[in-house]
């Protein structure tokens, strides 16, 4: 399989900011990535969901831009901007036309420099996003079992609890204790920035240096605790979601990690169990045994302890532990039995064509390769992703289901409308 290559140049500037430029001439725009180090997994007790009140007080203004501005600025000259927070980072991404890459620059390293972490702004979005957290999760049917399956699925603080926080967190949060966690992550040191599109390197790193090149440079704040202890035992949870019309079970496995060699493997097992309506659970559970009225889920990879998840919504009234039953009767299909070869051959071009056409985004590029720099500290490790995925075997599925989808190592959690509660 010839891999798809894209040109990858790496920097450090001295105090720290790693940068990833990834010149093409072939459309006259850009992809910019800001991709900070740090998530929810690296919130303490107290303090959940503040790097993702940060995502929004980021776009409140800083020292020469007004509250709005940064939006404004980039929407003004036809580019596209926003951000998003997970467990492992923050991202802060921006599409320009090429020629306006200086001032994305320029934005970005005037909030990266001097934020304005104001009493006002930092209580404005505080408001927001408890908002935020009322309707995705309080009054969100499955809200609620979002929140409880990770606590379940995790032994450790960093990756059990919320990224959008817990409300007696968001509640108690003052802006003494924002301003310290803004000091302590938003440092050069801590942050990949990626630029990919339509840019002259020499021209690009000139400015980079120029405009972060003076930042401070800080301590880097050390890797959270991420030690997860294997599980071997069923954990069974049923709960009430007055929100819920449906019943629906969330199944979770244990999985590996960004960079552990199984990893290429699970990508394979997702699209094979799980990758559209052709897919082997799919066909089991919604066509076949009409088990389920909906299934989705797949491989949840994290730099440290992940998932590989299942959730099925069953109709009105009917009983989940089949759906349960069926999902762990295909684990250990895969296991025991090589994948066919059009079964095979289906599931590694549905990653393959997905893999490329996600490459013709400028964007998309900048934003891979910032995390393949931040996760696995090199970006030209997304180079070789087509070439490793084509080396997994048949026969090493059923290693790795064997070892990593056992029974044993279910986590369960099952969510009933109020009628169905027992």
């Amino acid at each position: 399989m010839r891999d798809l290559t894209l040109p990858v140049l790496r920097h450090r500037l001295d105090n720290g900011l790693r940068v990833v430029l990834s010149p093409d001439g072939t459309v006259p725009a850009v992809g910019l990535a800001v991709m900070v180090d740090v998530g929810s997994r690296d919130e303490t007790p107290g303090t959940s969901g503040f790097a993702h009140l940060f995502e929004h007080l980021m776009f409140q203004g800083s020292e020469h831009v007004a509250k709005g501005q940064h939006i404004a600025l980039v929407q003004g000259c036809g580019g596209r901007v926003n951000a998003n927070t997970s467990s492992d980072r923050t991202l802060y991404y921006q599409s320009l036309p090429a020629e306006q890459l200086p001032l994305g620059l320029w934005l970005e390293a005037d909030r990266l420099r001097a934020l304005d972490l104001s009493a006002e702004n930092f209580e404005n979005q505080r408001q927001t996003v408890m908002e935020e957290r009322r309707q995705r999760v309080d009054d969100a049917p499955y809200g609620q079992a979002g929140v409880r399956r990770a606590e379940l699925s995790f032994g450790c603080w960093a990756y059990a609890h919320p990224v959008i926080g817990y409300w007696e967190d968001l509640h108690a949060a003052t802006l003494p204790m924002a301003r310290a966690f803004h000091a302590r992550w938003y440092r050069p040191g801590n942050v990949v920035l990626s630029i990919a599109g339509d840019l002259d390197p020499d021209e690009t790193m000139a400015r980079v240096e120029a405009w972060f090149g003076a930042l401070e440079p800080g301590p880097v704040p050390p890797t959270p605790d991420l030690a997860q202890p294997e599980r071997d035992g069923v954990v069974l949870e049923r709960m009430t979601d007055p929100l819920a019309r449906l019943p629906a079970v969330f199944v979770n496995h244990p999985a590996p990690p960004f960079d552990h060699p199984d990893f290429f493997t699970f990508e394979v097992i997702e699209a094979v169990l799980l990758g559209g309506p052709g897919s082997r659970a799919w066909r089991r559970l919604v066509v076949d045994e009409q088990l389920a009225v909906q299934v989705s889920g797949g491989y949840e990879a994290r730099r440290g302890a992940s998932l590989f998840t299942l959730q099925g919504v069953a109709g009105a009234g009917r009983p989940l532990g089949p759906i349960v039953d069926a999902w762990q009767g295909e684990l250990d299909r895969l296991g025991r039995e090589p994948v066919d070869a059009d079964t095979w051959r289906r599931a590694v071009n549905r990653i393959t064509s997905a893999r490329v056409f996600s490459k013709e985004s400028v964007l998309r590029r900048a934003t891979t390769f910032a995390r393949a720099e931040l996760f696995l500290g090199d970006a030209r490790w997304e180079n070789g992703y087509l070439r490793r995925l084509h080396e997994v075997q048949p026969e090493a599925l059923m290693a790795v289901a064997r070892r990593w989808l056992r029974p044993e190592a279910q986590v369960v959690l099952e969510v009933h409308p109020p009628e169905d509660a027992s």
